[in-house]
């Protein structure tokens, strides 16, 4: 799928974006992550169309590489939850980020990512469909809440949680 494409794709079906451009790919990470692991980030141009969502702070955005003067469509993206979409065939791809756009704005889907604010790295991040998920998501969410260890205050960790879905955005460090 092309930048073009997917342009005409979200405007067929009413969904606002932005058009946001980047100038290579480390520089897209940066924007979408905290700590991203820049290595393997490739010098191309990098498009994005974000979606802002009603959390005012994590939209959808579709990441689309340049290659030989072309934007193609790398990845979709919920605030730093990346859902590596680069195995879709192409037949397949407009369904499913329909799909997943549709139930990300349904409210039907959390994300949970951390970071550990000590060490300057990425811990994890998980999405949870809240419709089968739900109460693994709320066990996560009730680990996140409790007091910290008697380990985590002796070493000083810190780590930062954000908690969101399409309406709602959480942030809690400790």
């Amino acid at each position: 799928m092309t930048l073009e494409q997917a342009k005409k794709l979200l405007a067929d079906n009413n969904i606002q974006y932005n058009l946001i451009e980047f100038e290579n790919e480390a520089e897209y990470w940066f924007h979408t992550m905290k700590y991203p692991y820049t290595k393997n980030a490739r010098p191309c141009k990098v498009t994005a169309l974000s979606i802002p969502s009603v959390n005012s702070k994590m939209n959808i955005e579709l990441q689309f590489n340049e290659d030989g003067g072309v934007f193609r469509f790398e990845d979709m993206l919920f605030g730093a939850f990346s859902y590596e979409m680069g195995d879709i065939k192409e037949e397949f791809l407009t369904d499913e980020i329909l799909s997943l756009i549709n139930d990300i704005k349904s409210g039907s889907v959390a994300v949970i990512a951390a970071n550990d604010l000590k060490r300057k790295k990425w811990l994890f991040d998980g999405s949870y469909d809240l419709n089968d998920d739900s109460i693994m998501f709320e066990k996560t969410v009730e680990r996140i809440d409790k007091p910290k260890s008697v380990f985590d205050r002796l070493i000083k960790s810190k780590k930062q949680y954000e908690i969101y879905d399409w309406n709602t955005y959480r942030l809690v460090v400790k």
